[in-house]
């Protein structure tokens, strides 16, 4: 910068101006990640104070639906890379909203069983996800969200697998 390009940088910020995007207009990646970011939001607001991180509901209805899961087939289902599976389920655990129980055939595995207050926790954060679906049905239509769901399964199968995932990983997400 030179000297003089200063005073330019001094001049009041309008409060609301158009902002050229040039192609993160239609960036895929970041327009995936604004939707995430305003729906989880919309989840957050309707789960109060049952609200948990992001991708933990994911989880807890994974171990819900499935007794007995282990993390590698969480980390699959949830397109979740290892790491951030097993804080999930660490923090769930020290949270007493799963019990976890090695495997007597691989000692390095363990199943995951949602515990009594984790079960009362999914039920009712299960009810708000249900509202939180009407809440998107209503923004984007019905059709539009199937169109859209077959859209990002799409995405998902189709674009080449990280190194994690070439190495037996599973996707991050």
């Amino acid at each position: 910068m030179q000297p003089d390009d200063t005073m330019d940088m001094t001049r009041a910020v309008p409060e609301r101006r158009k902002i050229e995007l040039g192609l993160l207009e239609n960036f895929v990646g970041m327009l995936l990640r604004a939707a995430y970011n305003e729906a989880f939001e919309d989840f957050a607001r309707l789960l109060g104070s049952d609200t948990l991180k992001p991708g933990f509901f994911t989880v807890l209805t994974l171990v819900a639906l499935n007794p007995g899961i282990t993390q590698v087939e969480i980390g699959r289902e949830a397109r979740r890379d290892k790491s951030s599976v097993t804080k999930a389920l660490r923090q769930m655990e020290d949270e007493g909203l799963i019990r976890r129980v090695r495997l007597e055939d691989d000692r390095r595995s363990y199943a995951s069983y949602l515990t009594h207050e984790g079960a009362k926790l999914h039920r009712r954060m299960e009810i708000k996800a249900r509202e939180h679906i009407a809440h998107l049905d209503a923004v984007i239509g019905v059709e539009r969200k199937r169109v859209l769901v077959e859209t990002l399964n799409d995405l998902i199968a189709d674009l080449p697998p990280s190194a994690e995932e070439s190495a037996g990983g599973t996707r991050a997400s």
